[in-house]
This record gives C-alpha cells, structure tokens and sequence, in this order.
C-alpha cells in the first residue's frame, strides 16, 4: 500500500505555511497549503481531506470559528489547531468544539507527525466504520480464509502464483467456470496480502440491480435523489485500506465499467449527487466465469478495463480435470458435515465414492458439496450409498462409465461433448429439478438470476424454442 495521509495546512504566516507544508510532504503525508481559513473552507467543499492542521489566530475568520464550519461538513476532517497560546483554556475550547487535539507553537516536526497520523488514524477508523455500517456485506465468516484443498500439480502452481500475487497491490483477475472456488482464492489472496488486517469487502456484480450499481459502489449524498434522506457511503470507501472482490465482473453494466476504470485509473470518485472527489486506497480482485477477451470481442465488455483488470490473470481449471483432487474435497466436506450435524462416523460406501470420483462434476466443487451436504441431510445412517445421490443413478454421467457406454452408442454419439455442451446440460437439469423456478435453480448453480436468464435466452434463440426463460414460481 501506498497510502499517504491527505493534509491541509492553514496558517497566515507564508513563511511557516511553507515550512510545514514542505517537511511534512517528505514523510508519509500529501500536504497542501492554505493561506486562511476561508480558502481553507473551499478547498474542503472541493475535495476529500484527512487532516487539517489549523492556526487558531488568523485575520479574516479565527481558527475556532473555522473549526465550526468544518464540523458542520458531511463528512468532516479530523482537525489538530495551532496555537501561540500556552494557556491550557484556548486549546481546551477548541478541542470542547470538536478539534482532534492542539499543539503550541513553536511545535516541533516529530510532536506535529505524531498528532498528525493518530488524528488520521482516528479519521480512518470512524470512516470504516461508517462505511461497514452502512453497506451490504457478507457475513464475517466471508472474510476467513478457506483452505485452499489441492493436490495436482497444476492447482499447486495456481496457488504459488496467487501467494506471490498477494504482496503487491496489482489488479487480479481470475477466470474459471463456476464453482471452481474462485471467491475461496480470493481470499486466499486476501489473506496473504498486507492488507489482512481489513475485512475484504465483496460484491456479485450479477445480483446487483443496475439502477443500484453507482449507489453501491459509490455511495451518495444525502438529498442525491428521492429517499436519500442521509449521506451513504459505498463500497469502495468501506474497502478503503483493504481489497475488493467483483465477483462475476463481466455482468458490470458498460456504465458502470467506465466508472470503474476511472477509478482504477485515477484512485477517486464521488458518491451520487457530490461535486467533490473522494479517495480510496483499493486492491481491486476480479472474477469471472466468462471469457472476456470474447466479451469484449462482441462489444459487451470494455476492452481498456479488461486490459486494466487482467494484470495478474489466474486460471481455476475445473474440477474435472484435476481428478485427484476429488477424493481430498469429499474427505474435507465430509469432516465439514460430521461437525456439522454432529455425526462423527459419517462416511460414503466404498462403491458411492467410486461412483463420486468418476463423475465428470459439471457444477465443479461447489455442486460436489452441495451434493454431499444433501446427501448427509437426507441419510438416516451414518453411512451414504450411491442410491441417496441422486444422479449416481441410471441418467449418471460419469469420466469411467461414460466412455463405455459411449463406445455401444451409435457413432453420431460417440463424439465427446464440448464444454458448452456440459454447462447446458447441467443448468436445464437443474432448472428442470426446480420445477422452472428461475430463482431457485440460480441458487443451487451458484450464479445470478440475470446470469441465468442470459443463458436460457441464448439456449432459445440456439434451438429456436421458447419457454426456457420463462420463470415458474
């Protein structure tokens, strides 16, 4: 992180002004001067500041008044007064109309540094706490990170990868079908990046609705439209100081992605309704289950942002084709659920497992859970058979069992199907296990109800049918 402490230093004295401002912005702070308190007033309708260092005696408007102003602001800065006076009564009533703290002059540069930064940090701490309040998150458990179950070579070079990635701050994207657990290595980066400390903030950037898009990545002034009856701040000031996570990033609305490559670009925004620019230090995560290089190819994703985005790229391959990581997710999920539902003897038979390894697991690792959480839920023993999963049945479309029923199959049948193919399949059958219940059947695939309806438009208009995104309750 790069982080430095945005400050305003006002004082009359051109001599002292330029002084302070000169060695402060040699540490970690981006200083800027101001002559009085009024210039020091609109500078602060102009943009964000973390600090303000503030003379008490000046000509036009004292200190203390200044101080009242800028308490008054939205979302003020912390404010440490300067004061010739050695009194104790000058400092304590300007820290009784809401000064951070004093300092008397002449103040050394160490005593101005030291206020200076618990003053931000104090700044820093309220934001954040505002923001979190504020915005909708996951629960805390989101911000644990998940054990990262590998055994292939390849995965272990993806995690190698994604531990490296994690000490910079460059951009991340990753890419993989859904399910492949692309949120767990997210925060898997996450928490291996010096920003653990915050709570990584995420979002789906299929569940939002676009009406809603600026107002939750941004946030808005109080009075920016109807039912804004107070100031909001969004997620990206709730990230501040820690990192990001769009999740399905290629469901962003084109609006939305110049916003956001402004923002990436330039590290400010401003909230909805607001004439001033706000700052936040992110660490943007990004993952889609799309190939965006196509997207951007059908104009559907902005080519600037996705070349911004994929800085870092790594690739989740699915579970299918790392194999020998199954029997290590079943044992994981399966010591999951002994906790869970309090059966310490629960395990599968040894023909069930077979059949587990041997599916091809087109919902990836998240429908292997699903299926072994349903399973658990629904077994009045300890011990889970084949029959109580449900595909490991007569329709089962396994790695092992499907090539030899493929090799009696006519020709036109061998033929090994595409990944589309696959995906397809799996979502009509799911949708069909939901009785056309478009929500529910989004649920159990893990993605978005817009996602889905895209998919089911594009299944009719390659079929010439009708009926498939047509929700049923």
């Amino acid at each position: 992180m790069d982080r430095k402490t945005r400050l305003l230093v006002v004082d009359d004295d051109s001599l002292l002004r330029k002084l302070v401002t000169e060695q402060l912005s040699r540490s970690d702070f981006a200083a800027t001067p101001a002559a009085s308190a009024r210039e020091c007033l609109q500078l602060l309708r102009e943009a964000d500041y973390d600090v303000v260092l503030l003379d008490i005696m000046m000509p036009d408007m004292s200190g203390l008044d200044a101080l009242r102003e800028i308490r008054k602001l939205e979302d003020p800065p912390e404010v440490v007064m300067l004061t010739a006076d050695t009194s104790l009564s000058t400092g304590i009533e300007a820290m009784r109309h809401g000064a951070y703290d004093y300092l008397t002059k002449p103040a050394t540069l160490d005593e101005m540094e030291a206020v200076l930064r618990k003053a931000d940090e104090k700044r820093r701490l309220v934001k954040q706490n505002a923001s979190l309040r504020s915005v909708s998150r996951p629960s805390s458990s989101g911000d644990e990170p998940l054990p990262i179950i590998h055994g292939t070579s390849v995965m272990t070079a993806v995690v190698a990868q994604a531990e490296a990635a994690a000490q910079s701050d460059s951009t991340v994207l990753l890419t993989g079908e859904s399910g492949t657990g692309k949120d767990v290595l997210a925060r898997f980066i996450h928490s291996k990046s010096p920003r653990s400390a915050m709570p990584m903030i995420m979002v789906n950037c299929g569940a939002l609705p676009e009406t809603l898009f600026e107002s939750e990545f941004f946030g808005h002034e109080r009075g920016a439209f109807t039912g804004a009856s107070s100031l909001r701040r969004g997620l990206l000031e709730a990230a501040d100081a820690s990192s990001f996570f769009l999740d399905e990033i290629g469901d962003l609305p084109l609006v939305m992605q110049v916003k956001l490559l402004h923002f990436l670009e330039q590290g400010r925004f401003r909230r909805v309704g607001s004439t001033r620019d706000q700052n936040a230090d992110v660490r943007i995560i990004a993952a889609t289950n799309r190939n965006l290089s196509t997207e951007v190819e059908r104009q559907r994703f902005r080519a600037d942002l996705y070349y911004r985005l994929n800085v870092v790229s790594l690739h989740v391959p699915p579970l299918r084709e790392r194999p020998e990581d199954i029997p290590l997710f079943i044992d994981h999920f399966l010591e999951i659920y002994r906790l869970r539902f309090n059966r310490p003897k629960l395990d599968v038979t040894v023909d069930a497992r077979q059949q587990l390894l041997t599916y091809s697991w087109p919902g990836n690792v998240r429908e292997l859970r699903n299926c072994l959480e349903r399973a658990a839920a629904i077994s009045v023993t300890d011990v889970i058979e084949a029959a109580q999963i449900p595909f490991l049945g007569a329709d089962q479309k396994t790695l092992a069992t499907g090539a030899a029923t493929n090799a009696a199959a006519p020709a036109a049948e061998t033929a090994p199907k595409t990944l589309e193919e696959l995906e397809r399949e799996h979502i009509l059958r799911v949708l069909d296990d939901s009785e056309g219940n478009r929500e529910r059947a989004a649920a159990i695939l893990g993605i978005s109800s817009r996602t889905l309806y895209r998919k089911l438009r594009e299944y009719e208009s390659q079929t010439n049918s009708a009926g498939l995104a047509t929700d049923t309750p």
